[in-house]
């Protein structure tokens, strides 16, 4: 299947904007052997907790190859040191081809920005959004509420499922990064995938579509859970 109009803006946008290679693939699944064709056996990698990965078990895959890294720090442990490889994707990326991210402690919008050898993105069609001001108010009254709400923080969105700009010491979005154009000195790849990956939904959208999306959120976010070292009390 071809991508869609829509996907189509999205790439030629991206490759304006300087970003090469921009792949696409219609079945996410196809997406796995060309991730881990762009990653040296011996690199050292960042996952920066990724769901959209996650989904397509690729850690899983580069952890049997060999590769190391793929911690996912507490808040307040010390951060791993930087890696070769940023694997992860991104909260949004507007149809003219700018990439939004917000981040609680930084490890993966710094990580975009500077610092890491390459950064691999991996963007499901749930991801396409009008532009920077959709792509906010996606990541303030849709993403963070249902990631809080989840996990189990308390903070103002994770009651009331919309963003109060809170000042709440567990605040999940206190780092935003708009990539306006490629990062000069960072190496990038990014593959589009016609299926959906990761969290992140328009509220307009079919029930059914939302639904799966917060399903396979929640599979890989127990997954998650279950890799965390336990708490020291």
């Amino acid at each position: 299947m071809a991508a869609t109009q829509e996907m189509e803006r999205v790439i030629k946008a991206l490759k304006l904007n300087n970003y090469n290679p921009v792949l696409y693939v219609d079945k996410a699944k196809d997406a796995v052997p060309i991730i881990l064709d762009m990653i040296p056996a011996d690199a050292s990698i960042e996952m920066a907790g990724a769901v959209s990965v996650s989904q397509l078990g690729i850690q899983d895959l580069l952890r049997k190859r060999g590769n190391k890294g793929m911690e996912f720090p507490r808040p307040g442990e010390s951060s791993p040191a930087r890696k070769d490889v940023l694997l992860v994707s991104t909260n949004a990326v507007t149809l003219d081809g700018k990439l939004v991210n917000t981040d609680g402690m930084g490890n993966r919008v710094t990580g975009m920005a500077y610092g890491v050898k390459k950064v691999i993105l991996l963007i499901g069609a749930n991801k396409i959004v009008r532009d920077v001001n959709e792509a906010l108010d996606r990541v303030q009254n849709v993403i963070a509420p249902y990631h809080a709400k989840y996990i189990g923080l308390n903070t103002p969105c994770a009651l009331t499922e919309a963003c109060s700009d809170c000042d709440s010491p567990q605040r999940i979005c206190n780092i935003t990064t708009i990539l306006l154009k490629k990062p000069p000195m960072t190496d990038f790849a990014i593959v589009l995938t016609g299926e959906d990956l990761g969290l992140g939904w328009d509220p307009a959208w079919p029930e059914d579509r939302i639904e799966k999306i917060k399903a396979a959120y929640r599979v890989e976010m127990e997954k998650f859970r279950a890799m965390l070292p336990p708490r020291k009390d």
